[in-house]
């Protein structure tokens, strides 16, 4: 079972606590059902593997993956794998991207 106690109520809790907290009420979401941690070690590891805005893109993506997965009733390990991405990340450059990728079609 996971503690319900809001972050916000521990000592020493910050304004990331509080915003968390405060996020997670005006999404509906169970209280400490956003793992922090995880979410900044993934957003890290986007950012210095890829690109400093691949951070927030890569955190969204991720939780619109889990919502679907739980939407449909199933466990999702997408922010796993998308860590494991962005640490696997090599970027194939432009010669790399698909033929049709800029030409308008």
């Amino acid at each position: 079972m996971t503690d319900q106690t809001p972050r916000a109520a521990e000592p020493g809790s910050s304004t990331l606590d509080r915003w968390v907290d405060a996020l997670e009420a005006e999404l509906g979401l169970p209280p400490r059902s956003v793992d922090v941690g995880a979410v900044l070690d993934l957003a890290r590891d986007a950012a210095h593997q890829v690109a400093r805005p691949a951070a927030p893109v890569t955190a969204y993506a991720v939780g619109y993956a889990a919502g679907l997965a739980a939407a449909r009733g199933d466990g999702s390990d997408a922010l796993e794998r998308a860590t494991a991405a962005a640490l696997s990340w090599q970027d194939p450059g432009p010669s790399g991207a698909r033929a049709d990728a800029g030409s308008g079609s």
